[in-house]
């Protein structure tokens, strides 16, 4: 079990991180990648990336094994949605960094190709060009949905510390998160302790994180908890053209009401609605109540203000015309990326 010991001065400190956090999800992406149990939202990506996966990033894929340990270095950042800034960020790795991750990875008995091979130098700049090409090959076609559904998590986690305060965030957190004052435990974790000492911690919403919250294992580094979403949506067909993506819907709900779905999905204000599909809020009233009522939203009032938000049902309609695949129960067989891996 991870233990997260708070101070009376981390709970004022604790924050959201701004956006998707693009290394976590490379690093994440990887583990799923690699994984042999099937998950509906994955199934679809899974099979169209593996593929796709060249035996010249094996030693990235080396260093980020699905179970064990993974190496701190390759996710320096907290938030950071700018790939360049976090390449950058690998690229200042010190040799004492790397020197620490290649030990952790000693005492569990691997010897990764990049720490018995490379000088830590030319290492830290191999697995930055790894990391570039895997995310463009593996994430960059799906990236505006992964940081859609991000963005939807990171708006619930706000309106929750906005209404009731960080102890109320962290209590619904995440269903393997338990809140007891002033420790946060976190199950199904290996066994370990992090103390906060007053640094606060940075809560980071992910994609492709999957089963239960997780942390760095130095306990030296600046502390975070990256956490999966609670609402994910099916990975569909890589991105090409949003426009002639959205034609099918456009034809059922119309161009106005679709773009009016589509901002839902973030969980939205009548304002933000009415700026998005250049339309008026009272305009924005009848095509939100359309919506209501066919079950594709749910409209929350707090005091003055309205957060217009996606339902189950209204996701399945966006991801289903985009083609795709909303139920899929074939049993997944991993090839080349397993054969490399393992």
């Amino acid at each position: 079990m991870l233990r997260i010991h708070f101070e009376p001065a981390d709970l004022a400190r604790t924050t959201v991180a701004p956006s998707a956090d693009v290394l976590w999800e490379i690093l994440l992406s990887l583990h799923a990648l690699q994984e042999r149990n099937e998950e509906v939202a994955l199934d679809g990506w899974r099979r169209r990336t593996r593929p796709l996966i060249p035996a010249s990033l094996c030693p990235l894929v080396e260093i980020a094994p699905p179970r064990g340990y993974s190496a701190d270095f390759i996710t320096p950042t907290r938030g950071t949605g700018d790939l360049g800034e976090g390449i950058e960020r690998i690229l200042a790795t010190t040799p004492d960094e790397l020197a620490r991750d290649f030990t952790e990875f000693a005492q569990q008995g691997q010897r990764p190709f990049i720490s018995r091979s490379l000088d830590p130098r030319e290492a830290v700049r191999r697995v930055a060009h790894d990391v570039e090409k895997f995310f463009k090959i593996a994430l960059a076609p799906y990236w505006r949905q992964i940081s859609r559904d991000i963005e939807a998590e990171r708006t619930r986690l706000v309106q929750t510390l906005a209404d009731h305060g960080m102890e109320r965030t962290l209590e619904t957190l995440h269903p393997y998160a338990r809140w007891d004052y002033p420790v946060l435990h976190i199950d199904d974790y290996v066994d370990q302790d992090v103390h906060l000492d007053g640094r606060g911690i940075v809560l980071v919403p992910s994609f492709f994180c999957r089963h239960h919250p997780i942390t760095l294992r130095d306990p030296e580094l600046p502390p975070l908890l990256v956490f999966p979403v609670s609402r994910r949506t099916w990975l569909g067909k890589p991105e090409t053209n949003e426009a002639t993506r959205s034609e099918p819907l456009d034809g059922l709900l119309g161009r106005t009401r679709t773009t009016v779905l589509k901002t839902s999905t973030t969980g939205c204000s009548t304002t933000d609605i009415a700026k998005a599909a250049n339309i008026s809020p009272a305009s924005v009233s009848h095509h939100t109540k359309v919506l209501r009522e066919a079950g594709l939203i749910t409209t929350r009032r707090d005091g003055y203000s309205v957060c217009h938000e996606i339902t189950n049902l209204g996701l399945s309609l966006l991801t289903s015309t985009a083609g795709a695949p909303i139920a899929q129960q074939r049993p997944l067989v991993p090839e080349q990326l397993s054969r490399q891996a393992m």
